[in-house]
C-alpha cells in the first residue's frame, strides 16, 4: 500500500479489500485470484488500525466514496464487511463522512440465501451502505452460471429485489467479452433488460487479464465498443462504459 502522505494528487474514492478470499464462484478471469495468498484464513480478522488510518488519510486527500471488495466473495466474509462499515460509520463523529459506500459482489449468496440477505443487507444499510455492485456476465441465467463456473445462478430479478428490499440500490457491472457481451446490439439488449427488472445503474468494461490489463484476445473489437459508446449517449438511463 502507498503511504498516503506521498500522494500529491486528489482522490475521489478508496477501495478496501477485506475477507478470507473464499469464493462461491470459479471465474476463469478472476482479478482477485493472485491476491488470495495475502488474505486471512478467518472471517473477521482485519487490521482495524490500518483501515481507520487509510480511511482518514484518503478522506483528507479528497475521497468521498468508499467501496468494499475482496480477493474472494465479500458476502462470504460478512463479519469483515460489517466491521469496515462500522469503522467508517464511527468516523462520522469526527466529520469524516464517506457519502457513498458500495459493496462488490457476485450476487450468488444474496440470491440463494434469504435469511442472510434479510440479516446482513439490512444491517449494512443501517451502517450507510448505499449500493451493491453485482457483476453480470450474461442475463441468461444458464450462461451466467457457466461463466461463473457454478451449477446454477439465482434469478437476477430476485437479487435485485432483495437488495431493494433492504433499501439499497443495485448497480450491474457488465464484463464485456467475446464469450458473453460482444456486440453493441447485445449490450443494449442487456442494459434494457436490466433496467426492466429494476437495476438502478449499469457499468461496463472489457474483460481484463491477470495483470489487470484489457485482454485484447477476449475483449470485443473496437468498432463494437465504439458503437456501445454511441448508443449509451442516446439513453435516458445511467450507464457508464
Amino acid at each position: 500500500m502507498h503511504e498516503m502522505n506521498t500522494l500529491n494528487y486528489p482522490l475521489n474514492s478508496v477501495s478496501i479489500f477485506v475477507g478470507t478470499g473464499r469464493c462461491n464462484a470459479n471465474c476463469n478471469h478472476c482479478a482477485g485470484l493472485p491476491l488470495r495468498k495475502y488474505a486471512p484464513k478467518e472471517d473477521g480478522v482485519l487490521n482495524e488500525a490500518l483501515i481507520e488510518r487509510t480511511l482518514r488519510a484518503c478522506y483528507e486527500k479528497g475521497a468521498r466514496s468508499l467501496s468494499i471488495s475482496s480477493s474472494g466473495e465479500p458476502t462470504l466474509s460478512p463479519k469483515s464487511v460489517t466491521r469496515v462499515l462500522e469503522i467508517a460509520h464511527g468516523m462520522r463523529k469526527e466529520g469524516i463522512n464517506y457519502q457513498r459506500a458500495s459493496l462488490y459482489s457476485n450476487g450468488i449468496r444474496i440470491g440463494e440465501e434469504e435469511n442472510f440477505s434479510r440479516e446482513y443487507l439490512s444491517l449494512w444499510k443501517e451502517l450507510e451502505l448505499k449500493t451493491v455492485y453485482v457483476t453480470v456476465h450474461d442475463i441468461d441465467e444458464t450462461r451466467n452460471a457457466q461463466i461463473y463456473g457454478v451449477k446454477s445462478y439465482p434469478s437476477l430479478e430476485l437479487v435485485v429485489s432483495r437488495i431493494h428490499d433492504a433499501g439499497m440500490s443495485m448497480r450491474a457491472n457488465l464484463v464485456l467479452s467475446k464469450n458473453t457481451i460482444c456486440t453493441a446490439k447485445k449490450f443494449i439488449h442487456t442494459v434494457k433488460y436490466l433496467r426492466k427488472i429494476g437495476v438502478d445503474e449499469v457499468s461496463a468494461w472489457p474483460i481484463r487479464n491477470m495483470q489487470d490489463e484489457v485482454d485484447r484476445s477476449l475483449s470485443p473489437i473496437k468498432s463494437e465498443l465504439d458503437l456501445m459508446e454511441k448508443e449509451i449517449s442516446a439513453m435516458d438511463f445511467r450507464v457508464r462504459l
